[in-house]
């Protein structure tokens, strides 16, 4: 006899469960299937109510059982699309169908490009910003991941997409890393290092690509920009750029030819791409304006439904269909 129980709880979870049970005699034994995970999901499982509805198979004495509450997260909103367990006729776990399960708008590598070069002072306000960006980022599994890379003369991966699962772990990352300086802003190689390296070590198919530039000065290699710009448009990399301009306000320059140069690197349009802020410090008053830009990308993947089967639930019936 198999017995559905959604109120079991498994650890801290009330996740639900299934129990097989001898028709004669003896005790029920738990199958222990509310620790099935679905991986690369951010699940909820706590209440998903896992054996509320069961069907048998009696061609192969196998059984399905569901777990109709099941949530997954997205961004900031859960949504329950349910999900269930086929188990084989020895009681073991083989398969995991979720039909309504569908990926999350927040798919995205985003990979941090940093100007670390000597100009840019105080680094503290730089770092400061890093962190408060990346706890603006819903990072996790079937999420986002974020990349960073700091430039200057040379280029580093101060860490790739995938070394780090949660928001803080990747902020814990962030806050060690250091200026490694440089006479040189060298732009362009910032950019393409981060398009054709950053991007493939960790990089997710089919997840949407956003880069994030920050500098304070005009590149030393800007003859290479327009090829770089075309690379990237052409591997659907959409850009945001920040000018940090305190190493022109703090010399009385003229900062038009770099504000320019700013702009052609940002995705058009610019008012949607583009920032400028007057020093290091101005950094964290556009922390909120370009996350809301980012996750304004959300649904806007042509290939993909914004609003499909979020409000379907998986589970609440079942039926095995003899097909003919």
């Amino acid at each position: 006899l198999v017995v559905g129980a959604p109120l079991e709880s498994n650890g801290h979870q009330k996740t639900g469960d299934v129990y097989k049970c001898p028709v004669i005699h003896g005790n029920c034994t738990k199958l222990n299937l509310g620790r099935v995970t679905l991986s690369n999901v951010s699940e909820r499982k706590d209440n998903m109510r896992l054996g509320l509805s069961l069907a048998t198979n009696p061609k192969d004495n196998s059984f399905l059982a569901c777990s109709p509450l099941w949530s997954h997260e997205c961004g900031s909103s859960y949504y329950t699309t349910g999900m269930c367990s086929r188990v084989n006729s020895n009681f073991r776990f083989s398969k995991t169908v979720a039909p309504a399960l569908q990926r999350c708008q927040t798919y995205m590598d985003i990979v941090i490009v940093l100007d670390g070069s000597n100009s840019i002072y105080p680094w503290v306000e730089v770092q400061h910003f890093l962190i408060n960006i990346l706890k603006k980022f819903y990072i996790g599994p079937g999420q986002i991941q974020v990349g960073v890379v700091q430039y200057g003369e040379d280029v580093v991966h101060e860490f790739h997409l995938n070394d780090y699962r949660s928001v803080k772990d990747v902020v814990e990352a962030a806050s060690h890393i250091e200026q490694r300086g440089g006479t040189e802003t060298r732009t362009a190689f910032g950019i393409e290092f981060a398009r054709s390296e950053a991007f493939q070590k960790g990089g997710r198919k089919g997840a949407k690509k956003v880069m994030i530039v920050i500098t304070d000065g005009e590149s030393h290699d800007s003859p290479d920009l327009e090829k770089v710009i075309q690379q990237s448009e052409r591997d659907n990399v959409t850009r945001y750029a920040v000018a940090v301009l305190g190493y022109y306000n703090r010399r009385g320059i003229n900062p038009e030819t770099f504000l320019n140069e700013i702009k052609y690197i940002a995705s058009d349009p610019d008012d949607k791409h583009f920032f400028n802020v007057t020093d290091e410090a101005a950094l964290k008053d556009i922390v909120d304006a370009l996350g809301d830009r980012i996750f304004s990308l959300e649904g806007t993947n042509k290939n993909e439904t914004s609003f499909g089967l979020e409000m379907s639930q998986t589970g609440f019936s079942s039926h095995v269909v003899e097909v003919r």
